[in-house]
């Protein structure tokens, strides 16, 4: 009997491609918002570190445009948070969408998996069927033209 293959063999190795693509590419999307999320967490210490120099500066006085400066500052950091807030919350909707496609390839390599094993299942019964004849032509042969 020949040797067993996958009828859907190059299909299988195909969706397997896809679905390493996509996780790949879901990967891609968790770095990314991990690095905003690292960027949001250093701009945090920036305005607490810019509020506690503002809260220094006017205990020991300061000018209305050094004032208006810091407080320049402290506006853009709060600006640059809310935009950081937004990506995060664009690559979270884009890492929910991902891992829908992700789930799906993976849904159909298991599909072509399964089917795999029960085309290998009836292989190897068709085998043992092959080998019971086989052995059961021999057994009639060796009993009819005796040892």
């Amino acid at each position: 009997m020949k040797k067993f293959k996958f009828s859907l063999d190059k299909l299988k190795s195909f969706k397997e491609q896809i679905k390493k693509r996509e996780e790949n590419t879901l990967a891609s999307l968790r770095a990314e918002q991990l690095d905003k999320l690292h960027e949001k967490e250093e701009l945090l210490k920036e305005l607490e570190r810019r509020n506690a120099e503002f809260i220094r500066k006017s205990e020991i006085g300061m000018t209305a445009m050094e004032m208006v400066t810091e407080k320049g500052f402290i506006s853009y950091i709060l600006d640059s948070i809310k935009a950081k807030d937004k990506e995060i919350s664009v690559l979270s909707a884009k890492i929910n969408k991902q891992l829908i496609v992700v789930t799906e390839a993976s849904r159909e390599v298991q599909t072509l998996e399964k089917l795999e094993e029960k085309q290998f299942d009836e292989y190897k019964f068709k085998e043992r069927k092959a080998d019971e004849a086989f052995i059961d032509e021999y057994v009639g042969n060796r009993r009819h033209y005796g040892n």
